[in-house]
């Protein structure tokens, strides 16, 4: 995919393997292995992703088993599952989301609370 480009993965579609890319994906079939993107993952609901992912951006409205790393926010809709762990500098988890994992955010905290925390 070329950069600013969409590229998508139908219903009935299963893809295997290490996949990359410099555009956006919208997957609604499944995925099994590793995803690299240099644009927006999103993840539609039925979608499943069981691969580490790093991406650009990443919305979850279906399902993704594995890390996920984000150059920008991770997204998680209500009604998306994440296992995994998340790497991001914003995350978004929407009221009825289910979330499994731990989250490494890179935030600068404001005086006071840097200053509670020694």
């Amino acid at each position: 995919m070329s950069k600013g480009s969409r590229g998508s993965i139908g219903r009935t579609t299963k893809v295997t393997g290490r996949l990359t890319g410099d555009g956006d994906l919208f997957v609604e079939g499944s995925i099994e292995g590793e995803l690299a993107l240099r644009g927006h993952l999103h993840v539609a609901a039925g979608g499943s992703v069981a691969a580490p992912v790093e991406a650009e951006e990443v919305t979850i409205e279906g399902t993704i088993d594995g890390d996920v790393v984000a150059r920008g926010p991770v997204t998680l809709r209500a009604g998306g599952q994440l296992r995994g762990a998340i790497k991001a500098d914003r995350v978004a988890l929407e009221d009825g989301a289910r979330y499994s994992g731990h989250i490494d955010m890179n935030v600068e905290l404001p005086e006071e609370l840097a200053h509670a925390r020694r």
